[in-house]
């Protein structure tokens, strides 16, 4: 998607809030493929397609890997921009010093929470993040605590499990689509608990997909995506054609610029 074409479907329904957005909830689903959304397997998903705006047409970045995908998805920044074009980050080691979606949270008020379920993640942390945890279980129950503290709430929630049944079961098997209706039905609760407030956006994606048992490779399978966006009031339609994840950043922020006219 282009950047013009972007700003242009964000501005063709003004004002698009009543007032300035007091939650954002930003879900990523790690390794989901777009095909295997469904009524069946995913039915909190698909309301929330169904209530919002969505595109299948997601691409990921080259390499399709997990690191290196929500850096370009949180910074906005390819990653020969960003210069993180490896997958690889531990404890003890230089984090990001781009601005990213915590930067762009903190600067409209927003206290800023981040759990995830990969320790390579840690990466992604820095000053604007006031609350973060690993957590590969308890992430969702950790998001929820977050959301409910006063304040304008921010999180991040990255979720994991569908990497390993692809890469066991292969991408899109029926223990990869049973996995995913776990992960629908433990995320079903805080989905409706967002839902509930005045003023709210959700944002649902995932970093990359994989096709057979495989992964990060440069079969055209492995770059598919979701996108799922829902508010409290009605968004303008996404522009048709492939989203780049990197652009991610720049549609949160001009959601929440739309917000505030």
């Amino acid at each position: 998607m282009k950047a013009g074409l972007l700003l242009f479907f964000l501005s063709i329904a003004t004002p698009v809030f009543a007032g300035e957005i007091e939650t954002v909830l930003m879900v990523s689903i790690d390794a989901l493929h777009p095909a295997a959304l469904s009524q069946k397997t995913s039915p909190a998903l698909e309301r929330l397609m169904r209530s919002g705006r969505y595109t299948l047409e997601g691409r990921s970045v080259t390499p399709p890997q997990t690191l290196i995908a929500h850096t370009a998805m949180m910074t906005g920044l390819t990653p020969a921009q960003s210069g993180k074009q490896d997958n690889d980050w531990k404890p003890g080691q230089p984090q990001v010093t781009r601005e990213t979606v915590f930067d762009l949270a903190k600067q409209r008020g927003f206290h800023t929470g981040y759990f995830y379920a990969k320790p390579k993640l840690g990466y992604l942390i820095n000053a604007a993040v006031d609350e973060h945890a690993l957590a590969r279980d308890d992430g969702i129950d950790r998001a929820k605590a977050f959301l409910g503290k006063p304040g304008k709430r921010f999180v991040f929630l990255h979720l994991s499990g569908l990497e390993d049944e692809g890469a066991d079961a292969g991408w899109l098997s029926e223990d990869y689509l049973d996995e995913l209706t776990y992960i629908d039905t433990m995320l079903a609760p805080l989905l409706d608990d967002v839902a509930k407030r005045d003023r709210y956006l959700v944002l649902v994606t995932s970093d990359h997909a994989g096709h057979e048992r495989l992964h990060g490779t440069l079969h055209p399978e492995d770059f598919k995506l979701p996108l799922i966006l829902a508010a409290s009031h009605p968004l303008p339609p996404l522009a048709p054609g492939v989203f780049p994840i990197s652009e991610l950043k720049r549609l949160l922020q001009d959601t929440l610029v739309a917000a505030e006219r």
